[in-house]
């Protein structure tokens, strides 16, 4: 009967109404606009070269020519583990037969491996390279025989760029949305949370509860349960949407990682409501935190280009594991066990020491 108090008293607000059904949607909506056509200028590529021929190494300086201020280094076999680090946002390799296909007029192969940190900025060098390239295809630009003619028509079609990953896709909704949809239910968690004990406080509930005995860890944990089946409902229902429009990922992938958040989020949003001596603080906090979060996912603005160690302290915020993870897997299918494990230790850490903070709230006075 208490929970079903609790969850009426938070939905007779209509500001709370709102947020609980725009929020998501708003979000959503509004990354996909104003995020598809995301630009690329400075970018870290590698290049692993097994042809190392006077054609292959100006083929590379063509490349780089295209992103301002762009760096390339070169690299081995080895590099797996550098773009899991985010240390480039993507890897070209160039084939051994590649003079050989040159001259003989054949189609050659360029594969692209691109990086699950800052997955956008490997989608924007994928979709920059293969226009430029494109447009380049019939033109004497890489035919090894330039000199004996201006023109060679199709006979000298430029290299392609092969994506060689699992599931790569320049398509946004494929592999952007998914992980924005995680940041519907942290800003909801967020907004709605961090308001929940601060307005019990100002409105005297608390004082009331504790005159009539009422148990500190009783109360914190049917705050925590009501956060976290709100952020279950939305996870479910973006889930399904994305579903819907065609983003596909498998249950048993997307439900884990999305539990783990919302326990942490629902766990750090009564942790900061309870430190909050107001609402005024209360929003700022919110909102800080909120902005911090999404600036640290890596879903859209990319952490790999930022200082080293802003972008280690990243590395470590729940969010950017959750994104992280499900393009790790999307990309490569590779097991999601390791995030899995940090989210839950943090979440857990979190989730205990939210109550040791609101026990404070029933403390004699």
């Amino acid at each position: 009967m208490q929970l079903f108090l609790e969850l009426k008293r938070l939905l007779n607000k209509p500001i709370n109404i709102v947020l609980i059904i725009l929020l998501p949607l708003i979000i959503t909506i509004a990354s996909i606009i104003f995020f598809n056509g995301f630009g690329v200028t400075d970018v870290k590529l590698g290049v692993y070269n097994k042809d190392n021929s006077p054609l292959s190494q100006f083929t590379i300086k063509l490349v780089m020519s295209f992103f301002k201020g762009g760096t390339l280094t070169y690299v081995d076999e080895n590099y797996h583990k550098l773009l899991e680090e985010g240390k480039f946002n993507a890897v070209l390799i160039i084939p051994s037969n590649f003079t050989d296909a040159l001259y003989k007029g054949q189609k050659v192969n360029i594969d692209f491996i691109p990086s699950p940190v800052d997955l956008q900025l490997s989608v924007g060098i994928f979709n920059v390279l293969n226009s430029i390239f494109n447009d380049l295809s019939g033109s004497p630009f890489f035919d090894p025989k330039v000199l004996r003619y201006f023109f060679v028509g199709e006979g000298s079609p430029a290299p392609q760029f092969v994506p060689k990953t699992k599931n790569f896709s320049t398509n946004f909704g494929d592999l952007f949305s998914p992980a924005i949809l995680f940041l519907s239910t942290v800003f909801l968690l967020l907004s709605v949370g961090i308001l929940s004990i601060v307005n019990d406080r100002e409105l005297g509930l608390i004082s009331f509860f504790k005159v009539n005995n009422e148990k500190w860890y009783k109360y914190t944990f049917i705050k925590f349960l009501v956060l976290f089946i709100l952020g279950t409902i939305v996870s479910f229902v973006v889930y399904f949407a994305g579903y819907f429009f065609g983003i596909k990922i498998p249950f048993n992938i997307f439900f884990p990682l999305a539990a783990l958040g919302v326990i942490f989020h629902s766990s750090l949003s009564l942790i900061l409501s309870s430190l909050s001596p107001n609402k005024t603080v209360a929003n700022i906090l919110s909102i800080s935190i909120a902005m911090f979060f999404f600036f640290t996912s890596g879903s859209i603005t990319p952490v790999s280009t930022l200082p080293k160690f802003m972008f280690k302290l990243a590395t470590y915020t729940p969010v950017y594991k959750l994104t992280y993870a499900l393009r790790n897997y999307q990309l490569n299918g590779a097991s999601i066990i390791n995030e899995l494990n940090y989210l839950a230790i943090i979440s857990l850490i979190t989730f205990l020491l939210m109550f040791f903070v609101v026990k404070k709230e029933f403390a004699q006075k």
